[in-house]
């Protein structure tokens, strides 16, 4: 799970002093300035313990230490948490061991010991004001991918309504999942409303027998099992959109390895968004064939090897719930209000999907269904989920 970004302005800046002695650490820490918090760690392993739990903007780590040495640790500190800004302090002249944490860990900046504390204040300064750069930029991208996501998803919604009402369904059932797996939802749920994408060329017609359950003739089939590749091609295209791609492109391999292809990962290796994604579809489908969650988890339990095991607990986790299988009320058209989600396929009078179970309701939406209610071309009764 990622840590919250630390956040610089609304108090002292945490910063990780690193080190292999806990006196020379504490020399280090106590004439620094109150406007930093700062936080200390004996060793690579105790450091990225306290990244893993506490959000830290800059790590100062000494190079020469045993077991894990700087340039090895700020190189964990780069591909775990990027947005840290890592700075090397070493009262050594090792060469190798400066370029290495210079080339693999991309470190601000290479200070020498002994270091003024105006200095290193400075410098910390420094790494702080980068720090907050790197906050703004990635919180930017992943708003502009988010308004791509919505973008994409509403386009399905209006294209397939089918396939986008399975999308958003499978996409609840991920956020439930990450809830009780406790980690970040947003990946794990771009990947659920994309992976429909590929089905705007599959017939209507299959869908609406795909998501009924009914037997599909073998035209029909390959027309569905080409859906992940083509939806993982589409999205792949996005730049900042590749690893859900690559999720979506594997979401079809099994846990255990059993029949994929030469290059598809398997077990831990298979990216979370994939083995999440790959039990929530199959949940959803089941759940168009079986009477009850019950019986659709007792049939997933039967072919384990499938789905990582703790993914699958969640899953039942998300279900041990009083009330469950309880019918969802009805609102009348003119109650329908954004956030709701809608329980039962909306069709109109000569049977065409509207909206699909699991859609939830925008302003957009209240206005076309009760254009349609108005024109009496769908009841004005509609089964919803509140908001």
């Amino acid at each position: 799970m990622n840590v919250p970004l630390a956040r610089t302005p609304d108090g002292p800046a945490p910063v990780l002093l690193v080190g292999d002695e806990a006196t020379v650490l504490d020399c280090l820490r106590r004439p620094l300035p109150p406007r930093f918090r700062v936080l200390t760690a004996v060793g690579g392993a105790r450091a990225l313990e306290v990244l893993g739990s506490e959000p830290v903007a800059a790590v100062v780590s000494e190079l020469g230490m045993p077991e894990m040495d700087g340039a090895t640790l700020l190189s964990r500190v780069h591909a775990l948490h990027p947005d840290v800004v890592r700075v090397v302090l070493t009262g050594r002249s090792d060469a190798r061991t400066a370029v290495a944490a210079v080339n693999e860990a991309r470190v601000h900046r290479f200070l020498t010991r002994p270091c003024p504390v105006p200095v290193l204040a400075a410098e910390l300064d420094g790494a702080l004001a980068q720090h907050r750069a790197l906050v703004a930029e990635r919180e930017a991208r992943a708003s502009l991918l988010g308004r791509v996501v919505e973008a994409l998803a509403e386009t399905l919604s209006v294209a397939q309504p089918a396939a986008s009402g399975r999308a958003l369904r499978v996409a609840r059932t991920v956020a439930e999942l990450a809830a009780v797996l406790q980690v970040e939802t947003w990946e794990l749920e771009a990947t659920a409303l994309l992976s429909q994408l590929g089905a705007v060329g599959v017939p209507a017609s299959v869908l609406a027998k795909l998501d009924a359950g009914r037997p599909l003739t073998e035209d029909e089939s390959a027309a569905v099992g080409r859906v992940p590749a083509i939806s993982r091609d589409l999205v792949g295209r996005i730049p900042g959109l590749d690893g859900i791609g690559l999720a979506i492109g594997w979401h079809l391999a099994r846990y255990d390895g059993g029949g994929s292809a030469p290059g598809v990962p398997r077990g831990e290796d298979l990216p979370l968004p994939a083995r999440v994604l790959r039990l929530a579809v199959d949940f959803d489908a089941g759940m168009a064939q079986r009477p009850s969650v019950q019986a659709t988890i007792d049939a997933l339990r039967t072919d384990p090897g499938a789905y990582d095991p703790r993914v699958l607990a969640a899953l039942v986790a998300c279900h041990d719930v009083p009330g469950s299988g309880v019918p969802s009320p009805e609102v009348d058209v003119a109650d329908l209000a954004p956030g709701m989600v809608v329980d039962d396929d909306v069709r109109t009078t000569d049977g065409v999907l509207l909206v699909s179970r699991g859609t939830r309701v925008t302003d957009t939406l209240v206005r076309r269904i009760a254009d349609f209610a108005e024109r009496d071309r769908v009841g004005r009764r509609i089964r919803v989920q509140p908001g």
